[in-house]
């Protein structure tokens, strides 16, 4: 368990283990593709209506 919900900032590298920097904004359903900010090296982030719902619902919860 968490200590809190997930949210669209809190994805790393897999290489690095730096965080993609990424914002909810910048994310869609299906195949999210960019490289790490820290070592260049390539990602892609598969997200599905679900995924994306708990993001949206985690922002949402941060944001109160």
């Amino acid at each position: 368990m968490f200590p809190r919900p997930m949210t669209a900032g809190d994805f790393t590298c897999l290489y690095c283990g730096s965080r993609l920097e990424l914002k909810l904004e910048q994310l869609v359903i299906g195949e999210n593709r960019g490289f790490c900010p820290m070592c260049g090296e390539p990602f892609c982030l598969k997200l599905s209506k679900e995924d994306m719902e708990g993001l949206f619902e985690s922002e949402e919860l941060l944001s109160r």
